[in-house]
């Protein structure tokens, strides 16, 4: 399983990248010198400014080691353009997103401290990082290192974008608003699940039920005003980016509140929503409304393009990595290409028989992206007499809410 986050404006970010004047592999001494006063800052043997590609990392400037590119998976600076901070972790061995990591790990170079800056470009986009290592721990920074460093960073950016690009123009990184098309359409979802309610309202006639649906609809709308707050404070128009609010949340609660609030809409189309009682009881750091909107996603895809019966469940896999499945009795057609399903736009066109057409609407490409934003995988998952929609979390986000339970009782 990849394990490592994604931007959610991934597209626009690389095109940003690619426009970017100073990105060349040929090296200055200014650079040099910057990577040498971030490992002096903060007494370590390296300083290095690194530049996050699609499929890997390659650095800028190197002082300290010997360092050629390298992917993803053995980056530790993809986790730090996930946030306009700095990232800075004393010890690696001691954090669930880095203690299995083969510089960490042993057997490797043993790696421990690490603080890192995000380099934003004026435009907003962050591609790269300038960055301390050490062998080993570190106590916390002080706050004159963390501001010293976020100066060094945008030293960095300024140098890497001073000169004009050979043929360079002022046009925007093109590519479809991801952002604004998938979520502020996406965001519209939960409306359904209200509206549906309040007619069944206005169509019942008993006290006791009228009380129910009631309730219903407050929740429902209470989950819409939730996550368009948390979209319009976490995101970013101008990028295209959706940034994460991670806290520790249990999974149970958030998987009963989710369904609880899908339940009415499904009844009153005479379709089946179950919760599986094998639920694991356990917490995980997460950003619970993007990930209550990703499965809001999946439970209206499988209401409306789906089948009769519905459920959602949750396990771990062989390795530890949690899975999230929402299952319904639809049937994918079989000469559905699956890559299609995860293209914004494109909706399928029969019932419970998903049609030829493509994808199953936004919001599979939708949880995908909030998904892969959270350093997990989504897939669909076509089974002889149903459809699986997976979300894929990586374990270290059940080790990380222990962890910081940990830190919260100390």
């Amino acid at each position: 399983m990849r394990n490592y986050p994604i931007p959610f404006n991934e597209t626009e970010r690389l095109g940003a990248l690619a426009e970017v004047a100073g990105l060349r592999d040929d090296n200055t001494a200014l650079f040099d010198h910057l990577s040498d006063m971030v490992r002096q800052l903060f007494d370590c043997p390296i300083g290095h400014i690194s530049v996050v590609e699609d499929e890997g990392q390659w650095y800028k400037s190197v002082v300290g080691m010997e360092l050629g590119p390298m992917p993803k998976e053995h980056s530790f600076c993809v986790h730090t353009i996930m946030s306009d901070d700095v990232l800075v972790v004393p010890d690696l061995s001691k954090d669930p997103r880095f203690a299995d990591h083969p510089m960490v790990a042993e057997g490797g170079p043993g790696a421990r401290f690490y603080a890192g800056v995000p380099l934003v470009l004026n435009s907003g986009y962050r591609i790269g990082s300038i960055c301390a290592l050490d062998v080993t721990p570190h106590e916390a920074p002080t706050p004159q290192q963390l501001d010293l460093l976020r100066t060094l960073g945008k030293t960095v950016v300024a140098a890497l974008e001073k000169a004009p690009a050979e043929g360079a123009s002022d046009a925007q990184p093109s590519g479809p608003s991801t952002f604004i098309d998938l979520v502020g359409h996406e965001l519209r979802t939960p409306i359904t699940v209200m509206l549906g309610g309040l007619r069944l309202i206005e169509a019942t006639g008993t006290a006791s039920a009228t009380s129910a649906l009631a309730k219903s609809a407050r929740r429902s709308a209470e989950h819409l005003d939730q996550l368009v707050e948390t979209i319009i404070r976490y995101s970013n128009a101008a990028t295209h980016e959706l940034l994460l609010h991670e806290q520790t949340a249990g999974l149970k609660a958030l998987l009963e509140e989710v369904v609880d609030i899908h339940r009415p809409s499904a009844e009153d189309a005479e379709k089946s929503l179950v919760l599986d009682q094998d639920v694991p009881d356990i917490e995980l750091q997460i950003d619970t409304d993007q990930i209550k909107l990703a499965l809001t996603a999946l439970l209206l895809n499988a209401h409306v393009h789906g089948g009769r019966g519905m459920t959602v469940r949750a396990a771990f896999d062989a390795d530890g990595h949690l899975e999230i499945v929402v299952t319904d009795d639809g049937k994918l057609d079989d000469k559905l290409d699956l890559q299609e399903l995860y293209k914004p736009f494109v909706v399928g066109s029969r019932l419970p028989q998903r049609g030829t057409q493509g994808g199953l609407g936004l919001g599979l490409p939708l949880t995908r992206k909030l998904v892969e934003l959270h350093g997990g995988e989504f897939e669909v998952r076509p089974l002889a007499h149903a459809t699986e929609a997976v979300i894929r979390l990586p374990k270290w986000r059940m080790e990380l809410a222990k962890c910081n339970e940990l830190l919260a009782a100390s």
